[in-house]
């Protein structure tokens, strides 16, 4: 029998209480999700990988993308989360939990705060129903193609007041939030608001997460993890990785086509960069 998968609620809730975070390492295959899942089996932590709406296509679908994790889990004694991130309607949300996901994040963070709370809430009603766990949006998280002022960085952040009724209203089980980071690469200097931060997390006792953390100064992430902050997102770096390694190793006299000549370096890469970050969030604990 196929191992299931974890809800994250629990571990985060651990994370918020212990004052350490977990690094959502965007899956898109097998085998760099078993690179990773050595390294979090190696410092005994949860391996938590983050899927979006374009890696499920990559995987061919929900249940393919669910058969993938399993497969990681039934490979390390360590518990393995898959959890659906930025998914922005109810029936896709409805389709992972019914393909074996036990963690969902419904993000209407686009939609006023009424509407917001209505769809998130809907969400967490049938996910809990499942067992499974809820990460809703409160706040704009700017893209890498906005250029935008401070003022208006600003304007689109989290307001601490309103991620208190969010919360309470919605029933949601974890709550990411916009303090500054972007998703993608930086195209202005990162201003991580960390005075609003600790402003929420006074106000709302769940735990908090931070999109974005792909050139995110490790020293403001590592004083996020202090005010509350229990994941933190990772993507464009491990695209980046992979990227680099596979052109640098074609570069290489005497270079053959293989896969393990192509992706071997990548890798590695990649397991030394998790290990680092994994390190760098849970610093506290280990």
């Amino acid at each position: 029998m196929a191992k299931e998968l974890k809800a994250l609620k629990e571990y985060l809730e651990d994370a918020r209480k212990r004052k350490y975070a977990l690094g959502g390492f965007c899956f898109w295959n097998y085998a760099y999700g078993m690179s990773i899942a050595q390294v979090a089996q190696k410092l005994n932590l949860p391996m938590l990988y983050i899927i979006g709406d374009a890696e499920v296509k990559f995987f061919g679908g929900e249940k393919n993308a669910v058969a993938a994790a399993r497969t990681v889990a039934e490979n390390v004694d360590v518990p393995v989360i898959l959890h659906a991130d930025h998914f922005r309607d109810f029936e896709s949300i409805k389709r992972a939990i019914d393909a074996g996901f036990r963690s969902v994040m419904i993000d209407a963070s686009s939609y006023p705060f009424e509407e917001n709370v209505e769809r998130t809430a809907a969400v967490v009603e049938y996910a809990h129903r499942a067992g499974v766990s809820v990460e809703g949006e409160l706040g704009r998280i700017a893209g890498c193609e906005q250029k935008l002022s401070v003022d208006e960085a600003e304007a689109m952040q989290t307001d601490p007041d309103e991620a208190a009724m969010f919360v309470e209203q919605t029933g949601v089980d974890i709550l990411a939030l916009s303090i500054g980071t972007v998703h993608g690469e930086y195209r202005f200097p990162p201003h991580i608001n960390i005075p609003r931060l600790q402003k929420i997390s006074s106000r709302v006792q769940i735990p908090l997460v931070m999109h974005g953390g792909s050139g995110t100064p490790e020293d403001k992430v590592a004083e996020a993890v202090q005010y509350g902050i229990t994941k933190l997102n990772l993507a464009t770096d491990l695209v980046k990785i992979v990227g680099k390694a596979t052109a640098d190793v074609q570069q290489q006299e005497q270079f053959r086509y293989s896969v393990a000549n192509l992706y071997a370096k990548a890798y590695e890469d990649l397991a030394k960069y998790a290990e680092h970050k994994m390190r760098l969030l849970a610093d506290n604990i280990l």
